[in-house]
């Protein structure tokens, strides 16, 4: 079973990407693949690319930024059974590719691997995940997922590739990876297992304006409106957020583009 863990980058973050190759040649599941997909910075990337000659890397130049671009790019490459979303700053514990590998083995009907990012130098978890493991059994469970989370399997896939409106450098900042999972939801298909496959620093809790302009997007194309309303109160009540103007803004936003 080979894996193809898809990495976007800008070129900007140049030790970050250096301490990701070294832990994936630390990997202790050989049977992978790299598919580097760079938009910018394009020498210092492939210097750093040809330093970690154990790693196969596969290289995808591309003049468009975005970052569901990036993933659409380096999707078309990928040669693998199994696809890691990654990161240029995330990075591995030697065994992560040995344990996706393993679930995907043992679980042959499952599709899509969700498990749990880890903040190593605060050593805390990066979010708050459930303690056992559980099949996804409705799709608001998938909307607190990061993208470094998931691990699929290609050809289980029924709608691949992310709306490029989505995302980081996109018209909106975020959710694509969320859009993705939800457009692909199937009850039993989807696994989270406890189990931390990947490194990355926790960031700020609290969302921004386009971030909830973003989850306007997300409700707007895979929930009706009482969803919303009714998500929408919660976060009213039990976070004191009170979010509506900035959620129907994408919402509607997303709405008058699509029509």
């Amino acid at each position: 079973m080979k894996i193809s863990v898809l990495v976007p980058t800008l070129g900007t973050r140049e030790r970050e990407l250096k301490r990701l190759f070294y832990s994936l040649h630390q990997q202790l599941y050989k049977n992978f693949e790299v598919v580097l997909v760079v938009q910018g910075n394009y020498l210092a990337v492939e210097k750093i690319a040809s330093s970690f000659c154990s790693l196969a890397i596969r290289k995808v130049y591309l003049q468009e930024k975005g970052l569901s671009k990036a993933r659409n790019a380096g999707l078309k490459e990928t040669a693998g059974d199994i696809v890691v979303l990654s990161d240029d700053d995330c990075w591995y514990p030697k065994d992560a590719l040995e344990k996706i590998a393993v679930i995907f083995q043992k679980e042959p009907s499952v599709k899509v691997v969700l498990t749990q990012i880890y903040d190593k130098e605060r050593e805390v978890l990066y979010k708050s995940y459930p303690a056992k493991k559980c099949y996804i059994s409705n799709k608001l469970q998938l909307m607190s997922k990061s993208s470094i989370e998931i691990a699929y399997r290609k050809k289980g896939i029924r709608s691949a590739g992310f709306d490029e409106r989505l995302g980081l450098g996109a018209e909106f900042v975020c959710g694509e990876e969320i859009d993705f999972l939800l457009r692909n939801f199937w009850k039993k298909e989807y696994l989270y297992i406890p189990t931390i496959t990947v490194y990355h620093a926790k960031k700020d809790c609290k969302s921004s304006c386009q971030q909830v302009a973003a989850k306007g997007v997300l409700y707007r194309k895979n929930f009706n409106l009482v969803v919303s309303l009714c998500v929408l109160a919660r976060d009213f009540i039990v976070k004191k957020e009170n979010n509506f103007k900035d959620f129907f803004k994408g919402y509607y936003e997303y709405s008058k583009r699509k029509s």
